[in-house]
């Protein structure tokens, strides 16, 4: 049985789980997708937060536009893991809108186990490049908090930097960060209101497809910054 007292909201201050969730409601009403330079992740516009893009593409990109790409595995802080194949496989889509080839995972496991090659090596990376045929690498990595649930509210959100490598030499081409979130549920306004909206955000923080749709989402936006190497091509 959830207890609900004055004072404590699930082990949480009530005062502070309130707090939470009202400057939640206010962000995500307010929120817009805005692109600024990568140095500037957290900037705004007229002081209204922003659902903010930071990017940086380097001059090396524009004379050399890449026409093939790899899918390297993405890096996660701990017990974000179950996020890497998502985040692999929806890259892997998105950017197949930018560069005429994409070696996803599995293309990129097999060339690494034929070429007897280690794909998280760093030294491996360029004989992987050259057994593929491309000349780019792309990075990605995911960062807390994840899943935060608050009993009557529940959100997840996650933080997801791309970098793509010329694999040659390690030169960085474009890099991105972004933070997407999405949650349900309500300050507890009410006892019918402590219900719903305790069973909407159960349903929330146990649906695997929500997940599925931040991360989408995030990337969508990340590759979007990205210049159209396939126009060039």
């Amino acid at each position: 049985m959830i207890r609900i007292t004055s004072r404590r909201l699930n082990g949480i201050p009530l005062h502070k789980a309130v707090t939470v969730l009202a400057i939640g409601f206010v962000v995500a009403a307010c929120a817009r997708t805005g692109y600024v330079g990568f140095d500037k992740g957290t900037a705004s516009v007229s002081g209204v937060p922003l659902r903010t893009v930071a990017v940086e593409v380097d001059d090396a990109y524009f004379s050399d536009f890449p026409d093939c790409t790899i899918i390297m595995p993405t890096r996660t802080a701990a017990g974000l893991e179950n996020f890497k194949p998502l985040v692999e496989e929806a890259l892997g889509h998105h950017m197949t809108k930018k560069v005429s080839r994409v070696v996803g995972r599995t293309e990129r496991d097999l060339r690494a186990r034929q070429a007897s090659l280690e794909v998280g090596r760093t030294k491996d990376r360029k004989g992987l490049a050259e057994a593929t045929e491309c000349k780019t690498l792309l990075y990605s990595r995911v960062v807390g908090p994840g899943h935060t649930n608050l009993v009557v509210w529940s959100q997840i959100q996650i933080g997801l930097e791309v970098v793509m490598l010329r694999a040659a030499d390690g030169h960085v081409l474009w890099r991105a960060r972004h933070i997407a979130d999405r949650s349900d549920g309500g300050l507890p306004l009410s006892p019918i209101g402590i219900v719903i909206n305790t069973y909407s955000s159960a349903q929330f923080s146990s649906d695997r497809e929500i997940a599925e749709s931040v991360v989408d989402d995030a990337l969508r936006r990340l590759v979007r910054s990205l210049p159209d190497a396939r126009v060039y091509r």
